[in-house]
């Protein structure tokens, strides 16, 4: 995939070369490691890594083995020059996920896949979107509402632990009193 800097394939390269390294690093993993796992030399991943050569999908592959993402986000995110799509879905698996629910109609439906308008299928996503969106807004609420009830619990409102504490203060209190008054 080399070039002069302006052409396509070089562009392309470079793109990759990203996409590859924020992945890599977001997995916190080392070149040896990445490498390691695809079973191959670490020269060999490293122009991998920085686009020296053709762009080899068994290699994209073995690197999102390697790296735990997703093999379609990796291949969109270069096709569209978007790595945040790899970065987005490191774990969720969308694009893999929406593969799957794909050629599982594609083995349902066949050829009649073909005179599906192309407005259902974005009216159903749409409908997913929102559903997500939902989903987000419930997950953000009750990981803030756990933590307010989960602070509440520790504290019991007043700054101290358990609340028990206060009790040992006092009674505490009381012994240091009596010494005083019996000595």
């Amino acid at each position: 995939m080399s070039g002069s800097p302006s052409t396509p394939l070089a562009r392309q390269a470079r793109l990759l070369r990203r996409i590859l390294k924020v992945v890599r690093k977001e997995r916190r993993l080392s070149q040896q490691e990445v490498a390691d796992s695809m079973r191959m030399p670490l020269r060999t991943y490293q122009d991998f890594e920085a686009g020296v050569g053709a762009l080899d999908l068994r290699k994209l592959r073995l690197f999102a083995r390697a790296t735990r993402s997703d093999p379609v986000a990796l291949q969109l995110a270069l096709f569209f020059k978007r790595p945040e799509v790899a970065l987005y879905t490191l774990d969720s698996k969308l694009p893999m996920t929406f593969w799957i629910a794909f050629f599982e109609l594609l083995n349902k439906v066949g050829p009649r896949l073909n005179v599906v308008p192309a407005g259902l299928v974005l009216s159903g996503m749409r409908r997913m979107s929102e559903e997500i969106d939902e989903y987000l807004v419930r997950h953000a609420a009750s990981a803030e509402s756990f933590l307010e009830k989960a602070w509440a619990d520790i504290y019991n409102g007043d700054g101290d632990g358990d609340g028990d504490d206060d009790d040992e203060v006092a009674a505490d209190d009381d012994e240091e009193e009596r010494g005083r008054s019996d000595g």
